[in-house]
């Protein structure tokens, strides 16, 4: 009879957990759909450049533009126009010969996004532009329910014995109102957070589990698809490479031992990849470091990074000069509170308070995570170790991004805080643990409820300030 029980007991949590995935996918559809039909078209981050590579697959195009793209490029231009993407009195040319000038073109990235979405465009081709944007823009909601299950599959390993957590964790996802706003836009970082946020399912599996097939599986495809989208998909390496290492290694580990052969590789990467060389600068002649020949080859073939200018700018100190500051301002800002080409805000007090947000979870996660250490266990424990792994590598990529640097009077461009949403459920995790760990415990399982509340409150501002910036 006990026996029985139990096994009635597992059955019934299993349907309740199919239910509860059945119904965050089809709130989040509904959440995407709602910003798909509020945002206007090409009303995105480089949304006319990343739908016109992907109408360029659908037309035949993949491997270079032809007379197909010239057409496609005044269709899309004259759709700007029409929906006054434009200031007024700009207007393009579209009786010039040649294609319509639209921006930079995506052409630089891997074809696997767009070799996706360009599948259901190739059926609405012939209809009006905007039908096709708004079918590619589908896609990418459809991607974005996706995330949020991956993201509530990650709250169910983490915590297994807490209900509430599993839905209060993938509602903060699902309302983040900024990830949302990307997730219905025609970009490749739609499937790269999709792919991301699987890779980190798998990982957790796999630090919890060990190397098991469904584990490996996730990890593994995740891994390769977010490569396969973008560059951005290479810093998920380390965090999967030591989610895999954990899986295979069971027992603690001597921490000096591991921050030593952490140090070790390091250095020996370093010596292996890099080289020291002097160059001219405003002080004088000083020493910077050049990447290697092997390395400037794989970058000229796939990174595109430009390595061996990125290595010595960031190997200057005299480039820098406030840019740092500029850019944890911008970036953050930005990730929590700047919609469609970053124009669009709910207002500065929200990034005054989601600083305070951030600050006390920070605080709540230095106090908590010492005291209550020993009662974690193992696996616990370093599934939150690949979460601070994971923010912290999305902040370097960040920074990564603002190299090469010019001489320090010269503009440059400060990346976004989009750049981070493939970490975006580390990230939320952390905050919601460290929130928590700042409460007393009596009112910890309120501070999850309260954080949803934030959430959907700040969802139903941003969507108001962007309907008003129609």
């Amino acid at each position: 009879m006990p026996e029985s029980l139990a096994q009635t007991a597992r059955t019934t949590l299993a349907f309740a957990r199919l239910s509860l995935g059945k119904w965050l996918f089809a709130l989040a559809l509904l959440h995407g759909l709602v910003y798909l039909l509020l945002v206007p078209p090409w009303q995105h981050y480089d949304e006319p450049n990343h739908f016109e590579y992907a109408a360029q697959i659908a037309a035949g195009e993949a491997q270079a533009p032809g007379p197909a793209s010239v057409t496609l490029s005044r269709e899309i231009a004259d759709s700007m126009y029409r929906h006054a993407f434009w200031p007024p009195g700009v207007r393009p040319d579209l009786l010039a010969p040649g294609p319509v000038p639209l921006g930079a073109s995506q052409r630089v990235h891997p074809p696997l996004y767009y070799s996706l979405v360009a599948l259901p465009l190739g059926w609405v081709r012939y209809l009006a532009v905007e039908t096709q944007l708004y079918t590619v823009r589908a896609v990418s909601v459809l991607l974005y329910a996706l995330t949020v299950l991956a993201a509530w599959r990650i709250a169910v390993t983490v915590a297994p014995d807490e209900p509430t957590l599993q839905l209060a964790f993938p509602l903060a996802v699902l309302l983040m109102p900024t990830f949302a706003d990307l997730m219905a836009a025609v970009n490749n970082d739609v499937l790269l957070n999709m792919a991301a946020t699987t890779a980190l399912l798998g990982a957790v599996l796999l630090v919890r589990d060990g190397p098991r097939p469904l584990a490996l599986a996730l990890a593994g495809l995740g891994l390769l698809v977010a490569v396969l989208t973008k560059r951005t998909g290479l810093t998920l390496l380390p965090v999967v490479g030591l989610a895999l290492f954990w899986a295979l290694r069971r027992t603690r580990l001597n921490p000096w031992l591991v921050v030593g052969g952490a140090l070790a590789l390091l250095i020996l990467g370093a010596l292996v990849a890099l080289r020291p060389v002097t160059v001219d600068g405003p002080g004088g002649a000083h020493t910077v470091l050049a990447a290697r020949g092997w390395l400037t080859a794989i970058d000229t073939a796939y990174l595109r990074l430009d390595l061996d200018s990125w290595v010595r700018s960031v190997s200057d100190p005299a480039l820098i000069g406030r840019r740092y500051e500029a850019l944890v301002v911008v970036a953050f800002t930005s990730f929590w509170n700047r919609f469609g080409w970053g124009d669009v805000t709910a207002g500065q007090w929200w990034d005054r308070g989601f600083a305070v947000l951030a600050l006390a979870a920070l605080l709540g996660l230095a106090r908590g995570l010492l005291a209550t250490r020993e009662q974690l266990q193992l696996w616990q424990r370093r599934t939150i170790w690949l979460f601070f792994i994971a923010v912290i590598l999305g902040w370097v990529a960040i920074f990564a991004r603002l190299y090469p640097l010019p001489p320090p009077e010269v503009t440059v461009y400060v990346p976004r805080g989009r750049y981070m949403f493939w970490a975006l459920a580390p990230t939320l995790w952390l905050v919601l643990l460290g929130l928590q760990l700042l409460l007393p415990p009596r009112w910890r399982p309120a501070s999850r409820w309260a954080l949803v509340a934030l959430f959907a409150s700040f969802d139903l501002v941003a969507l108001a300030a962007i309907a008003a910036a129609r």
